[in-house]
């Protein structure tokens, strides 16, 4: 799905060039649950927002599903997200003066899909989270481990091809947090594709492989191994 070579990321301040990504080459296969880890300004972040077709790279090639859409002008990575990726974010970023509902469905208005069409979309993503019950509430009415299931049913409204996690867990206890994480299990284990940038060498550890970073750089690229005793997701948070 995703193959990066020799990706490269520079900024300009003034005659002052910072590398943040350098030769940076990376595969991720369907259906992989992958897990990124580094210290502060190791490049993690920036590798993310280039995966996410939210910056794009200074050197290198990034395919995504066979396509090479390092040279993509703007409107043509805008076509791309709005079918193909789905984003969770540490603070959540849910509209205050929005219900659930209605935060949930943002990405569709973008599909052209019917009424009825984002009514079954809507049931199916609240369904999954378990927030049917809080369909009508606003964001400030729901707990933080709430809120991030709401982030994560916006995320999966589109059927994407990739899941982009940024910190998913790092707002959040450890209760709620298990929670999420969970959910992102149960997501993997239906064929979604996982990206997910944490601090948490714990969390991490429950991915399928783990990538590290360092001076923006890969430093190692390690499968892992799934013996963790899991029940199935569900209860209120």
């Amino acid at each position: 799905m995703i193959e990066l070579k020799n990706l490269q990321k520079s900024y300009f301040t003034g005659d002052t060039e910072t590398q943040a990504l350098r030769d940076v080459s990376l595969s991720i296969a369907p259906g992989e649950f992958v897990a990124v880890m580094g210290p502060s300004g190791c490049g993690k972040s920036t590798l993310m927002n280039i995966l996410g077709m939210i910056d794009t790279p200074s050197e290198g090639r990034y395919a995504f599903s066979g396509t090479d859409i390092a040279g993509f002008r703007e409107r043509q990575l805008v076509e791309l997200r709005k079918k193909n990726l789905g984003y969770i974010f540490q603070s959540f970023n849910l509209i205050d003066d929005l219900s659930v509902e209605d935060n949930i469905a943002l990405p569709l208005r973008y599909l052209g899909l019917d009424r009825n069409q984002q009514k079954v979309r809507m049931r199916e993503a609240l369904e999954l989270v378990g927030l049917e019950h809080r369909a009508r509430h606003k964001p400030s009415q729901l707990s933080g481990g709430q809120q991030q299931r709401v982030a994560v049913a916006r995320a999966i409204i589109v059927d994407p091809k990739l899941i982009l996690a940024d910190e998913p867990t790092g707002n959040l206890d450890s209760k709620n947090g298990d929670e999420v994480m969970e959910l992102l299990h149960l997501l993997n284990e239906q064929g979604s594709t996982i990206l997910m940038v944490t601090h948490s060498e714990d969390k991490a550890r429950e991915a399928k492989r783990l990538v590290r970073m360092l001076d923006g750089r890969v430093l190692s690229d390690q499968s892992l191994s799934d013996q963790r005793d899991r029940k199935p997701f569900g209860g209120e948070v």
